[in-house]
């Protein structure tokens, strides 16, 4: 199934969550914020919300330094 992510079309299984999918990007999850079809998704719904078929995801990571 063909998804948008961060601008890129990307391929990922049928049954795959936020949250599997930014565990397969090896994104951090406690500096991660996740933007779902334009709507900022909570992160307590990653686990739980399934990517359908052309959602497009922006995923926001932010980075400590100085």
């Amino acid at each position: 199934m063909q998804i948008i992510v961060n601008g890129e079309p990307q391929e990922t299984s049928s049954e795959c969550t936020v949250f599997q999918l930014l565990e397969n990007h090896a994104v951090t999850h406690k500096a991660a914020v996740v933007e779902l079809n334009g709507n900022i998704l909570k992160q307590e719904h990653w686990q739980s919300t399934l990517l359908q078929l052309g959602d497009r995801l922006e995923i926001l990571v932010f980075m400590g330094g100085g």
